[in-house]
C-alpha cells in the first residue's frame, strides 16, 4: 500500500466502519489489529491488559477465556468439587440467559438482566414491563444448572450462522458516509424508509455506531460504557431506535443475541477510554484516560447511603416528627444514666420547678403527639441537670467557650436555654435514646424561638435568646440528619443578621471595663457582670465565625460572614473568663496591659500579633479563628481558579498559581507563630490546620463528584480536571497533609472527634481515596509490585523527613501509612479506608454519633467498593 493508499483508508476509517483489508470491522486501539466479531475482539484485548475474569470458584485462580476456565474446572477431581452448587453472584454465573427478559430489552435484542427493573430502563427512565415480555419475544433456552460448571454460551451464536450472508451482502454495497443520501441506502438494500439508517458519525447520538481509537461498536452499548463522546441518554424507546447492525453494510435486521457478560462490558468500559481519532494514536494518553476511567463513579451507591447525599423530602417529614423521643424509659431516666451524675460544674443544681417550665415549653410545641404518654415518662429533674452540668464541663473542654458557667443560675434562667443546653449534652451521649432525646429537645427549641422573637422583637438583642439559637444552629448542622442540616442551614442566616444588626461584629459596641484598685462590693459586682455580657458576645460572634467557615466547608457553600466584617476585639484570655468571681477577675485584670486589642483583621494583616498580645487574648480560640479566616481565603482561591480555568478570557492562571503560593507561605507561617506560643496549640487546632493546608491543595467538589456523589454523568465530567490534579504535585501535597490530618485525629481523646473535625477525616480518607483508586488501576497493568518496585516509603502520618520532599517535588516514593502490621500503601485503598476507619470511629459504633457513624460507614463503603469495581 502507498502513501495515498494511506490516506485514503486513514479519512474513510475515521468517516464510517469499514471492512479491513486483513479482515474485521472491530480493531484493536493497542496493535491495531482487526476483527469479525467482537468477541474475538474482547479476547485479544484481554492479551494487552492481563485482565483474567473468569475466576474458579474451587481455588479462585482467574482464566482469560471460559473454555479455558472450564478445561480447569475437569481437573478438580473431588466429588465435592464437582458437584459443589453454583454460585449465582460469581462473575462465572453472569454469562447465563436471565430467567425472563423485560419487553424493551427482548424487543430489541438486548441482554437484561435478572433484577427487575432492569439496569438499561433504569437509566434510560423507561417503563420495565417484564411481566408480558416472555409472550412477546422470541423463546431463549433455559436450562438449570445441576453441577458447579457447565459450557459456557458463546456470544453471538447466531451472527456466526449469518457470516457467510453478511459477507456477500459487504461485497455488493459501498461505504456508508455521511453524505450518502437515505434514497440510495434503499436503492441498494430495497428496505422500506422505515428502515432507512441516518448519517453516521463517531458522535452521532442517532447512528447505530460509534468509534473510540477506530473502533467501532453498535448502539447497544450503554453510554455510561464510554467516557470519551459526550453522548446524552437517548428519549426514544429501544424499540422504536433503526436497527443497529446497518453499520455491517447489510440492513436486515437479524433476530440474534450478542450476549456479551458484564465483565466484557467491563472490559469495552476500560479500552473505550482513548482518543475517538485513529489517526492521532498517543499511548499515553490513552493510558492517563484507562487509569481516570476506571474509577469514575465507583462510589456512587456509597454516596447515596450516607448522609452526605441530597435530601428528598417525603410526606411524613414534618416538625414533631421527634417529639416522641420526649418519653423515656424508666431504666434511662435516672442519674445513673449519666457518665458523671455527681459532678456539679455549675454552683446550683436543677430545681423541680425548672424542670416543670421545659415540660411547660414541651405542652406549648408538642400540640399533636401522646401528651400522656409524654407525661409519664418525660425526663427527671436529675437527668436534665446532668445532662446541663454535663454540657458546661464539655465546654471547659473544648476550644470555644461562649456561655459563662460560674454566674450561670438554672433556676434563675428561661426554659428555652436549659433545654437548649440539655439536648446539646444530650445529642453526644452514647446511650442512643438520650441522643433521640436530645434531638427532640432541639426541635422544641426551634419551634419555639420564631414565636418568642415575634413575641418580643427586643429579644434579638437579647444574649441569652442568642445563645441559644446558636447552640440550637449547631447541634441541628453535625446531627448527621439530612433533614435537620438542611433545616440548620436555612435558620442560620437569621442569627448572623441579628448579630450584624446589632453592630456585635464591629468595635464601637465594645467599651473597655477595667475595674479601679478602689472598686468593691457591687459596683465590682455590676463591672463584672458588664464585662461578662460584653464578652459572652465577642466569644458568640466568633463562635458564629467558626461555625459558619465549618459548615461552609462541609456543605461546599460560601460562608455567610466574610473575614473583613469582624473588626471586635478578640477573646480575652481563658484564665480570665473563667474567672469564679469578682475579686478573682479583678486580680487578674490587674496584671493586663490597656492596650489596644487586636481583631481577627489586624492578625490576618500580622499573624506575629497572636504571640505579642499571648497574654491578653484566648490564644486556642483566636488561633482556631485566625485558622478559619485563612479558610475563608483558600474558598476565595478556589472560585477565581474555577473562573480562570478552561478558556478563561480575563483571567490568568498565573495569579491563580501565585495565590495558592501565598496562602502556602501564610499557613506555613501560622504553623511558626503557633509553635512560638508559651501553651501548646490543641489536637483539634493542629488537625483544622491540616485540613485547611489539604483543601488548598485539592478540589473538594471535584474530587466528591468524581467518587460519585451526584451521579456517573457529573463523575464523567469532571474526571479529566481530577485526573490531571492526581498526576499533578498537588495530590501529593494533599495526602501528605491528609496523612497529618490522620496523625493529629490518632492524638485525640476517644470520642472527641465529632463535628467538623469528624468531616476533616473524611476529607482526608477522600483524598486518600481518590490518589489510591488511579495509582491502583496504573499498576493493574504492572506485573510487579509496588512493594518490590524501587523506591523508598514515604510515611504520610509521620515526621516529616527528606524522602517526603523528594515524594512531594518529585514524586519519588510510595506513599504509606502507619499501621500495627506494617505499612499501608495508598494503591491499596480498601486497606487505607479501613485504618481511617477505624481512627474516627470507637471500638462499639453504635456509641458514636450519628454523623461519626454515617462518614465511617461511607468510608468503609468506599474502600468496599474498589474491590467490588
Amino acid at each position: 500500500m502507498d502513501a495515498s493508499e494511506m490516506d485514503a483508508s486513514t479519512m474513510d476509517a475515521s468517516a464510517s466502519p469499514t471492512k479491513s483489508k486483513d479482515g474485521g470491522y472491530f480493531q484493536c486501539g493497542f496493535c491495531r489489529r482487526h476483527y469479525n466479531r467482537p468477541d474475538h475482539l474482547i479476547r485479544h484485548v484481554r492479551s494487552h491488559t492481563r485482565e483474567k475474569p473468569y475466576v474458579c470458584e474451587v481455588c479462585d485462580k482467574g482464566f482469560a477465556r471460559p473454555d479455558l476456565l472450564k478445561r480447569h474446572a475437569t481437573g478438580h477431581a473431588s466429588d465435592r468439587d464437582r458437584k459443589r452448587k453454583r454460585n449465582w453472584s460469581s462473575p462465572i454465573s453472569k454469562q447465563s440467559r436471565v430467567s425472563q427478559a423485560c419487553k424493551t430489552c427482548a424487543s430489541s435484542k438486548l441482554k437484561c438482566d435478572e433484577e427487575k427493573p432492569c439496569r438499561r430502563c433504569r437509566e434510560r427512565n423507561l417503563q420495565c414491563d417484564w411481566h408480558d415480555a416472555a409472550q412477546d419475544s422470541s423463546p431463549e433456552p433455559n436450562s438449570a444448572p445441576s453441577v458447579a460448571f457447565e459450557p459456557m454460551p458463546s456470544p453471538m451464536d447466531e451472527l456466526s450462522t449469518m457470516a457467510a450472508t453478511v459477507t456477500a451482502t459487504t461485497a455488493t454495497l459501498p461505504l456508508l458516509s455521511p453524505e450518502m443520501p437515505a434514497s440510495e441506502l434503499v436503492e441498494y438494500t430495497g428496505q422500506s424508509p422505515q428502515f432507512q439508517h441516518p448519517a453516521i458519525s463517531p458522535t452521532d447520538q442517532e447512528s447505530g455506531v460509534f468509534s473510540v481509537d477506530g473502533t467501532f461498536f453498535p448502539n447497544f452499548i450503554p453510554d455510561s460504557l464510554v467516557s470519551s463522546l459526550n453522548r446524552y441518554n437517548d428519549p426514544f424507546e429501544p424499540s422504536s431506535l433503526i436497527p443497529e447492525f446497518t453499520h455491517y453494510g447489510a440492513l436486515e435486521y437479524p433476530p440474534f443475541d450478542f450476549n456479551l457478560t458484564d465483565g466484557d462490558f467491563g472490559l469495552i468500559d476500560m479500552y473505550n477510554s482513548g482518543n475517538i481519532f485513529p489517526s492521532i494514536y498517543d499511548e499515553k494518553d490513552q493510558q492517563d484516560s484507562f487509569d481516570a476511567d476506571s474509577g469514575i463513579g465507583i462510589g456512587a451507591e456509597a454516596y447515596n447511603r450516607s448522609s452526605l447525599s441530597a435530601w428528598k423530602p417525603a410526606q411524613e417529614d414534618k416538625a414533631g416528627v421527634d417529639h416522641e423521643s420526649l418519653s423515656i424509659p424508666q431504666n434511662i431516666n435516672s442519674p445513673e444514666a449519666i457518665a458523671t451524675p455527681d459532678q456539679q460544674i455549675l454552683c446550683d443544681r436543677l430545681s423541680s420547678s425548672s424542670r416543670d417550665l421545659i415540660f411547660g415549653l414541651v405542652l406549648e410545641i408538642s400540640r399533636e403527639v401522646n401528651l400522656t404518654r409524654i407525661m409519664k415518662s418525660f425526663p427527671s429533674t436529675e437527668l436534665l441537670d446532668g445532662l446541663i452540668q454535663q454540657c458546661f464541663e464539655r465546654q471547659a473542654r473544648n476550644v470555644v467557650s461562649f456561655v459563662h458557667a460560674p454566674t450561670f443560675r438554672p433556676n434563675s434562667e428561661h426554659a428555652s436555654i436549659l433545654a437548649a443546653m440539655a439536648s446539646s449534652a444530650a445529642v453526644h451521649s452514647p446511650i442512643p435514646t438520650i441522643r433521640k432525646l436530645g434531638y427532640a429537645l432541639t426541635e422544641i427549641v426551634r419551634l419555639y424561638m420564631p414565636t418568642k422573637y415575634e413575641n418580643d422583637n427586643s429579644t434579638t438583642r437579647d444574649l441569652r435568646a442568642s445563645q441559644t439559637y446558636a447552640l440550637t444552629i449547631d447541634t441541628g448542622i453535625w446531627s448527621g440528619n439530612r433533614r435537620k442540616t438542611e433545616i440548620a442551614e436555612s435558620f442560620s442566616q437569621p442569627l448572623i443578621t441579628m448579630l450584624r444588626r446589632s453592630l456585635r461584629f464591629r468595635r464601637s459596641v465594645y467599651t473597655s471595663i477595667v475595674p479601679l484598685p478602689e472598686d468593691e462590693g457591687e459596683i465590682l459586682e455590676k463591672k463584672w457582670h458588664a464585662w461578662i455580657e460584653q464578652e459572652s458576645f465577642k466569644r458568640l460572634v466568633y463562635h458564629v465565625f467558626v461555625h459558619d467557615a465549618q459548615s461552609a466547608a462541609t456543605l461546599n457553600v460560601n460562608p455567610l460572614i466574610t473575614y473583613t466584617d469582624l473588626d471586635l476585639p478578640l477573646p480575652a484570655a481563658r484564665k480570665i473568663w473563667e474567672a469564679k468571681s469578682a475579686m478573682e477577675w479583678k486580680e487578674l485584670l490587674c496584671n493586663v496591659t490597656s492596650e489596644r486589642m487586636p481583631s481577627l483583621i489586624d492578625l490576618l494583616r500580622d499573624m506575629s500579633q497572636l504571640s505579642i498580645f499571648q497574654d491578653r487574648v484566648d490564644t486556642q480560640l483566636s488561633a482556631l479563628v485566625l485558622l478559619h479566616g485563612l479558610s475563608a481565603l483558600v474558598n476565595e482561591y478556589h472560585r477565581l481558579r474555577f473562573i480562570s480555568g478552561g478558556d478563561s478570557k480575563h483571567w490568568h492562571a498565573l495569579v491563580t498559581n501565585s495565590r495558592q503560593q501565598e496562602l502556602e507561605q501564610a499557613l506555613q507561617h501560622f504553623r511558626l507563630v503557633c509553635s512560638e506560643l508559651r501553651v501548646k496549640c490543641r489536637p483539634e487546632i493542629i488537625l483544622v490546620c491540616e485540613v485547611v493546608s489539604m483543601l488548598l491543595h485539592m478540589s473538594l467538589e471535584e474530587l466528591q463528584l468524581f467518587a460519585g456523589k451526584e451521579d456517573k454523568q457529573e463523575a464523567r465530567r469532571v474526571y479529566q480536571s481530577a485526573l490531571e490534579w492526581i498526576t499533578s504535585p498537588d495530590s501529593r501535597r494533599a495526602i501528605w497533609h491528609a496523612g497529618q490530618t490522620l496523625r493529629a485525629a490518632r492524638q485525640m481523646a476517644p470520642g472527641s472527634i465529632t463535628g467538623f473535625l469528624a468531616i476533616g477525616v473524611y476529607y482526608a480518607s477522600l483524598a486518600f481515596w481518590s490518589y489510591g483508586v488511579v495509582s491502583k488501576a496504573r499498576n493493574s497493568r504492572s506485573i510487579e509490585s509496588p512493594r518490590l518496585s524501587q523506591g523508598p516509603t514515604v510515611f504520610l502520618d509521620a515526621d516529616e523527613v527528606p524522602d517526603v520532599s523528594k515524594f512531594v517535588t518529585l514524586g519519588c516514593g510510595f506513599p504509606a501509612l502507619q499501621s500495627a502490621g506494617g505499612p499501608l500503601y495508598l494503591v491499596d485503598p480498601g486497606t487505607t479506608m479501613q485504618l481511617v476507619q477505624s481512627v474516627l470511629r470507637p471500638c462499639v459504633p453504635e456509641r458514636a454519633p450519628p454523623l461519626v457513624q454515617s462518614l465511617a460507614q461511607l468510608i468503609g463503603d468506599l474502600g468496599a467498593a474498589v474491590y467490588t469495581k
